[in-house]
């Protein structure tokens, strides 16, 4: 049960309004947002939208060049986003992150790129890459109900911008449920769960138990936002510089290693199937000079 203060007015894509400043979210609560229905329900089949398309162009830059240059690499991609199904409110929540958040956006779709194609790799019947699908889409849906003066800040966060940040889990769940009409759909309780870790550090619960699609989805956010420009540093990480950090939190036991190991194999050049990679406990590069990602305002 989520039981705290929701500080923003939450509306969905319609303008409707689902809490307001201040109201307890409880188990009732959830329960009357999931009732009301004033939106468009349907079912929309990516075939049908732009999605694949902008895909493809967001992998097409940088290290995402050769993470996916194998042949098959962009067919598979494309075959499984054009077979994922989305709700149609849920759609037209990432057609308004594409227009006013285009980097968020793309950030999406890389996500969501890299953990379909680990979900493919692992070549596992607990992994269904349909499935990662549609948790990657939206698992920065709550982004958007974020002041972008916070999301763009480039110096540290005070202790009450940061308490901002962490609610966008709970917007997600909040928003998700309401869409699909069930709090306990995978797709809320992952986007729930996407800044957990499995020693139990992160938000916004703390928890530890972890299934494998989160497990999944953690190391690839954590790539994609480390490598890109962000206005809190002056550089993105280089992709070892990344590399080393997701390693040190495996090592800590917050992330799956064993996810940390696919993205190596898939920088190098001889693409060895994860389980033959072997890696360095030494850093190879230094992370960027100015980053006051994670510090606080004092």
């Amino acid at each position: 049960m989520i039981h705290r203060e929701f500080t923003p007015i939450l509306r969905d894509i319609n303008g409707n309004i689902l809490f307001k400043t201040n109201q307890l979210i409880t188990r009732e609560t959830i329960k009357q947002i999931v009732k009301d229905r004033n939106f468009d329900s349907s079912k929309v089949n990516l075939s049908d939208s732009p999605i694949a398309d902008d895909i493809i162009h967001a992998i097409n830059r940088g290290i995402y060049k050769i993470i996916f240059s194998q042949e098959n690499d962009a067919r598979q991609l494309v075959k499984i986003i054009k077979q994922t199904v989305l709700n149609a409110a849920i759609l037209s929540e990432l057609n308004n992150i594409k227009t006013l958040m285009p980097n968020t956006y793309s950030h999406i779709l890389v996500v969501a790129a890299l953990s379909i194609k680990i979900c493919i790799d692992m070549n596992d019947d607990r992994f269904d890459p349909l499935r990662i699908a549609s948790i990657g889409l939206v698992h920065d849906l709550g982004k958007s109900r974020l002041p972008l003066s916070i999301l763009e800040k480039n110096s540290p966060l005070t202790d009450a911008e940061f308490k901002v940040i962490q609610e966008h889990p709970i917007i997600e769940y909040l928003l998700i449920s309401h869409y699909l009409n069930n709090p306990k759909s995978f797709i809320a309780l992952a986007g729930f769960a996407h800044h957990e870790r499995l020693d139990g550090s992160g938000y916004p619960r703390g928890i530890k138990q972890l299934d494998n699609y989160i497990q999944t989805i953690i190391p690839c956010d954590v790539f994609d936002a480390l490598t890109s420009h962000r206005p809190y540093r002056n550089e993105p990480f280089t992709v070892r510089a990344a590399l080393d950090l997701l390693l040190a939190e495996s090592r800590k036991g917050r992330v799956n290693k064993k996810f940390v190991k696919c993205l190596i194999s898939y920088v190098r050049k001889d693409k060895q199937h994860y389980k033959q990679v072997k890696i360095s406990e030494e850093n190879r590069d230094a992370p960027p000079r100015i980053n006051h990602y994670g510090k606080r305002k004092k």
